[in-house]
């Protein structure tokens, strides 16, 4: 079983880090050739968008993960599958019902909810990828069941790959003919449609490739009765549910920056224009929380089957082995590259957009992941044990913090006042979720132990930084040049690489990893022996 969480983390981990950095990565020829203003615009549609495929589907791929495991731990292969029809039939409707809702409500939300009537086509063009994308999460959560992350793996980087291509190719194209900022972003947004499509296609050639081999089980194992699927369809509604609740917080936090954040840079006395624009520069510091969140989430996703099974069969030790790992690779992934880029927001916001500008609420938001990725972690654990109410109550609590702290802190330092009240939200997201579960849990996790080592080595490496950067800037390139794209680039590949060195040789020396933890890493294994001749490696 930890062989399975642990190939299942490594091939997620990859296919959602390969995913996000396309989607980083994107961000830079999106704005250089869309500008902030259509990307405002695109920004300001998605967050609506999010919310209701949440409604669409949020909580039922991860209820199906849940019940195909515990049904395979009995070796119940039949009912497995119809744990997937079932859910097929629930997505089905309520995914043609809530993409109408905003199809033809668009004009009412664009206008009336938004204040943003460019928006209109955007989420009309939104509205039909609603169809597709819930068959395709179903599929995934069924394989992932199974502890087969290779599906979702390889689905999500094709996904994002026609997402990303239809994008860039139609933005150059509207943009390039004149076309206006409303039909520009409702081209960027199509991208999402051509990418759910290619990764719907995907998911499906592997059911049709399993065919046989469920089959094959279903002829071995015990004579089972099958579950009807009315019964199921309302065990997966129940169940699912509050996890749908939960999942649909960050989006309304979204939704409300959305409704929000350009109303109150508004009442400071910025233009509709430069609201939006404003609105678009917050949005440089989300490619990188979303890169840095990739670990966390591909971590939760292999947490929720593998605890499941670990409390069918009563195995409550390895139940606190997982969740001392998972905290504690979690915070080693996402510690280093949310402190890279807070340290480097400067030259890594001229290398992908061509100026300074977001660097203040990039550095103020990257600390925002170092929580958001152990409290997704931690939410992936309670859901697994079956409390799946504990994280919609404490993420509601952290999306109150979050729409308080935009009205408090904006107007006192603008848009990155924005970014502290996510950072403030996450926070209180993690220590609820922490706290809840080692109580439900019982498990005797060393809490200091856990963190101490690695924030040390967090301290190290920035100190390293810092210096590193004042060097480079007051003794090695004049202003001038530091404003140059490709200098930057390079200040941010090489710096951001020397972090990760010392980084890492702080882990090792401190002894922070002990070796059931280094073989959790890409290419532990092989590692291992070398660390262990240097005594750089707890027994």
């Amino acid at each position: 079983m930890a062989n399975k969480i642990v190939k299942g983390t490594l091939i997620l981990s990859l296919a959602i880090l390969i995913s996000r950095l396309m989607g980083a990565l994107f961000w830079v020829p999106f704005q250089n050739i869309a500008g902030d203003e259509i990307v405002g615009l695109y920004k300001a549609s998605f967050p609506f968008y999010s919310f209701l495929l949440m409604i669409a589907s949020a909580g039922v791929p991860l209820t199906v993960s849940k019940f195909v495991s515990e049904r395979i731990s009995k070796n119940d292969h039949l009912n497995a599958r119809r744990v997937q029809t079932a859910a097929s039939i629930i997505l089905t409707i309520t995914g043609l019902v809530i993409a109408a809702i905003l199809f033809f409500g668009a004009e009412f939300i664009a206008t009336t909810i938004l204040e943003v009537p460019a928006t209109k086509m955007s989420l009309q063009v939104l509205a039909i990828t609603i169809i597709f994308v819930p068959s395709m999460a179903v599929i995934r959560g069924y394989f992932q069941g199974y502890q087969n992350m290779m599906p979702t793996g390889i689905s999500q980087v094709i996904e994002q790959f026609f997402r990303v291509i239809t994008m860039i190719i139609l933005i150059y194209y509207l943009v390039k003919t004149g076309a206006s900022a409303e039909v520009a972003s409702a081209g960027a947004t199509s991208g999402a449609l051509f990418g759910a499509i290619a990764g719907l296609l995907i998911v499906l050639g592997y059911q049709f490739r399993d065919k046989r081999e469920w089959r094959k089980k279903v002829q071995e194992q015990p004579s089972t009765e099958p579950e009807p699927i009315g019964g199921l369809i309302k065990k997966i509604l129940i169940f699912s549910l509050p996890i749908t609740l939960g999942q649909l917080v960050f989006p309304l936090i979204q939704l409300m920056d959305s409704a929000t954040v350009p109303r109150i840079l508004q009442w400071m006395g910025h233009s509709p224009s430069e609201a939006i624009t404003l609105f678009g520069i917050y949005g440089r510091g989300e490619p990188f929380v979303n890169l840095i969140q990739s670990f966390s989430t591909a971590i939760s996703l292999t947490l929720v089957p593998a605890i499941t099974a670990y409390i069918t069969k009563k195995e409550m030790d390895a139940v606190g082995r997982t969740i001392s790992q998972a905290w504690k690779m979690t915070y080693i992934m996402s510690l280093p590259m949310s402190l890279m880029v807070t340290m480097l927001a400067s030259p890594l916001n001229i290398m992908m957009y061509k100026d300074a500008k977001g660097a203040f609420p990039v550095a103020v938001l990257a600390f925002a992941a170092i929580f958001s990725t152990v409290a997704t972690a931690s939410t992936g654990i309670l859901q697994g044990m079956g409390h799946n109410q504990i994280p919609v109550r404490n993420m509601l609590i952290g999306g109150v913090v979050k729409v308080i702290g935009n009205f408090i802190y904006i107007p006192i330092i603008g848009i990155a006042g924005s970014a502290l009240s996510m950072v403030i939200c996450y926070l209180v997201i993690c220590i609820l979720n922490m706290w809840a579960v080692l109580e439900k849990s019982q498990a005797k996790v060393k809490l200091f132990r856990l963190f101490f080592k690695p924030t040390l080595s967090g301290i190290i490496m920035s100190i390293g930084l810092f210096f590193s950067y004042y060097v480079l800037e007051h003794f090695v390139f004049d202003a001038a040049q530091l404003t140059d794209r490709v200098l930057n680039t390079g200040i941010s590949i090489g710096l951001g690489i020397l972090g990760a060195i010392i980084f890492f040789l702080a882990l090792f020396l401190t002894k922070a990893l002990d070796e059931s933890e280094v073989r959790l890493m890409p290419m532990g294994g092989r590692l291992l022996p070398i660390l262990k001749r240097l005594r750089l490696v707890r027994g």
